[in-house]
């Protein structure tokens, strides 16, 4: 090794002035030496990092997001993804999602939400476009139910600006919503809506330009830890990495198996105002979680006239139907589920064509508890997975393709710092469930 390398601890050992005749000149050379000593250690890591070969199998949401912050970082990083990304057929299709800061889950999302909000707004200036749109997110729900009260309870408990409106408020300010006589809503000024599309594309160019790799329609079919290493099976050629990151979603029982994960296809419908006030002030994003009814969700798309709906009970789900597998299901609505939409729409919002005018259902995977995995698997050394987000997925997705990053260079100990999201965690049932 270079004798530079080895110069600051030379010098300290055999060239220090007398530290008692000459304690400033002593005391100087120390800190000096320190200081290239840091220097050294620096370089190191960043060489390091460097050298570090990455793989990312699955560009969807976290995948993006988790491409980027390692771009971020300096790393040899390359992603994969089975389509094209920005598709429309993965758990991010569907053209939007809304994103809030009070969430019931508690107060752990909710600084990763206030991070991914400064992650999407880097990525506007960076990429310069919007593609986050502003108006505030509402939940509403009678008092009785244990997701409105833990909702208030999260605004309450962690200081967030928001407002607790009576249904006379609520009709006076949101028109256009249909709301029964013993429900209440929690405006939460932060929230709006996201691009889906947009933002995965945004996130995937960026990375590019700070050096990533993309590969479009490519398919995986295995992954093998080998010799401190992993084999990816890329289109039937083996290429080996130091580190492989699993961010597939609903596919992801194709390549791990064991994953305590369903999934299930959620479904979607566009429809058209017919008369105005459908902007994302009059109309935010709601979210509906009263006991003992449907919860459905209403988001205003950016041009201020069409929305788009979901309700709960119109998804296809594993877990009820054995014989479905959610990735190989239509990706239509079928007649069931349409039915579903048209009539509760018409039940949740007036001054709107009941007319489906586009949808269909996207593949989401779920853990039993609804909380992400998060972490390295024991039984596949070096074989990180993001997999299993519930529902979370594309509102935390920065947050979350950040923290990975982190674990991967070892500034993080997900099983320590965030045992909410060990894959070796021991599951629970949630103590407020609904579909997101």
């Amino acid at each position: 090794m270079p004798y530079r390398l080895f110069r600051p601890v030379f010098r300290l050992i055999f060239c220090a002035p007398d530290a008692e005749r000459f304690p400033r000149a002593a005391c100087l050379l120390r800190v000096r030496e320190s200081r290239r000593h840091a220097q050294i250690v620096f370089s190191f890591k960043a060489v390091a990092i460097m050298t570090i070969k990455i793989a990312v199998v699955g560009l969807g949401a976290l995948g993006c997001a988790t491409l980027l912050a390692l771009a971020r970082k300096g790393f040899h990083v390359e992603g994969f993804e089975q389509y094209r990304v920005g598709n429309n057929i993965g758990a991010s299709g569907g053209r939007s999602r809304q994103h809030r800061l009070i969430y019931g889950e508690g107060a752990a999302y909710t600084t990763l939400l206030q991070r991914a909000s400064q992650l999407w707004h880097q990525l506007e200036q960076e990429q310069q476009t919007q593609l986050f749109w502003g108006g505030g997110c509402l939940t509403i729900g009678t008092p009785d139910s244990p997701w409105f009260t833990a909702v208030e309870n999260s605004a309450k408990q962690q200081n967030l600006p928001h407002e607790r409106l009576s249904r006379a408020a609520l009709n006076q300010r949101f028109p256009r919503l249909n709301i029964d006589e013993d429900e209440e809503g929690i405006f939460d000024p932060a929230g709006g809506i996201l691009l889906t599309h947009e933002l995965l594309l945004a996130s995937a160019e960026q990375a590019k330009q700070l050096g990533a790799k993309v590969h479009e329609q490519t398919q995986i079919d295995g992954i093998v830890a080998r010799d401190g290493a992993v084999e990816l099976t890329i289109n039937g050629q083996v290429s080996s990495f130091d580190r492989v990151i699993v961010t597939t979603g609903a596919w992801s029982k194709r390549l791990l198996p064991d994953l305590p994960i369903s999934s299930r296809r959620l479904g979607m419908s566009f429809h058209v105002g017919k008369e105005s006030g459908f902007d994302s002030v009059a109309f935010p994003p709601t979210m509906r979680v009263s006991a003992g009814r449907a919860m459905w969700n209403t988001q205003p798309l950016p041009d201020g006239k069409n929305f788009k709906f979901f309700v709960g009970d119109a998804e296809l789900n594993e877990l009820h139907d054995p014989e479905l597998v959610a990735t190989e299901a239509t990706g239509s609505l079928t007649p069931v589920l349409n039915e579903r939409l048209d009539r509760h729409v018409a039940d949740a919002v007036n001054g709107a064509h009941r007319t489906i005018v586009g949808g269909g259902t996207w593949p989401e995977a779920y853990t039993h508890d609804q909380a992400p995995l998060i972490g390295e698997l024991k039984t596949h050394p070096h074989v990180w997975i993001g997999i299993g987000l519930s529902g979370h997925g594309f509102k935390l997705a920065p947050a979350l393709g950040e923290l990975l990053s982190e674990a991967v260079a070892g500034e993080v100990n997900i099983a320590r710092d965030w045992p909410l999201f060990s894959p070796e965690r021991h599951f629970a049932e949630p103590q407020a469930v609904y579909s997101r």
